[in-house]
């Protein structure tokens, strides 16, 4: 696999709590050890074990747990070059508090992570587009978005366009999240200047509807194909998935029925799958399985990252 894909995004500190704090007879304790997540950098990972050539881009600060995160990303293969650093600055971090239903609740702490300044210096804007030239590739998701200030997100815009005429591709999953923004009608607005750049979107239909209000997938579709986009997988959950190229049907591609332990880290993985096979060559229908599997999989474990032990037979490369 000899094209390379850089990610942009953002990835927290990770912090886990046993018991639930609104009820009076539990004692909420933090569990031991320390984590990290984040969308982007989930799909990064599992690509970058599935052999695909993957670069980070984001920004950390200068403090030791951020020389944690990258030492950790550059153990699974991920370029490691592009991660901004700065001065005085700590990353994000978010706390998992689980309830007896075993019902997840996250608590963010990100105003002051210095992913959200990744582009609000010009000069800083300009060197990494330069570099990110050099990519065939750059993939991204509504959350690295929705993290930058709105002069960031021009910025990256008018870059991306620049990208694609040079016979860059953009890759772009929409994985919105309300709380990430404000005004309704203006995140539309970002969404679609975000995917009349796109040449594969990754939508999932349940935040299409919540976004968009789609009466159903054909709508979804149509609105997607409407604004340019070339080639669409449309992420149902449970039921699989809708592949949509230019001058072609909808095929379904059913996913693999598995018994979920954990849905965390699900449309990251399967992005990360389909791109990885895309990238090398494999036909849509077969990059779908190919996610569906990996997806299947990494839903039965824990956690967003599953053990290299545990990834799927023959997919492992590293």
């Amino acid at each position: 696999m000899h094209k390379r894909i850089a990610v942009i995004g953002e990835c927290m500190l990770e912090m886990n709590l046993d018991g639930d704090c609104r009820s009076y007879h539990s004692e909420p304790r933090l569990q031991a050890g320390l984590s990290f997540g984040g969308d982007t950098l989930n799909t990064a990972l599992y690509m970058s074990r599935l052999g695909a050539s993957v670069d980070y881009v984001t920004a950390l600060g200068d403090d030791h747990l951020s020389d944690w995160m990258i030492r950790q990303w550059q153990a699974e293969g991920i370029g490691c070059d592009l991660v901004k650093r700065e001065a005085n600055a700590t990353p994000g971090l978010y706390l998992i508090e689980t309830d007896s239903t075993g019902e997840r609740t996250f608590h963010y702490w990100r105003d002051r992570a210095p992913a959200k300044r990744l582009l609000d210096s010009a000069q800083a804007a300009t060197q990494l587009f330069a570099q990110l030239k050099r990519f065939d590739a750059i993939y991204l998701s509504g959350i690295s978005l929705a993290i930058l200030s709105p002069y960031g997100r021009e910025c990256l815009f008018d870059f991306l366009a620049d990208f694609r005429q040079g016979g860059g591709q953009v890759i772009f999953d929409g994985n919105y999240r309300p709380r990430l923004w404000g005004n309704e009608t203006l995140t539309r607005k970002a969404y679609e200047q975000m995917l009349r750049l796109t040449d594969i979107a990754l939508p999932t239909f349940e935040d299409e509807q919540m976004l968009f209000h789609d009466t159903d997938t054909d709508a979804a579709l149509a609105r997607l194909q409407a604004w340019g986009v070339d080639e669409i997988v449309l992420k149902l959950g449970g039921d699989g998935c809708l592949v949509v190229q230019r001058n072609r049907d909808p095929r379904l591609v059913p996913t693999n029925k598995v018994v979920p332990v954990d849905t965390t880290a699900a449309g990251d993985s399967f992005n990360a799958g389909y791109l990885a096979s895309r990238l090398a060559g494999d036909s849509a229908e077969k990059a779908a399985a190919n996610g569906h599997r990996l997806a299947s999989t990494v839903i039965q474990h824990r956690g967003a990252v599953i053990a290299r032990s545990a990834m799927p037979e023959g997919t492992e490369t590293a």
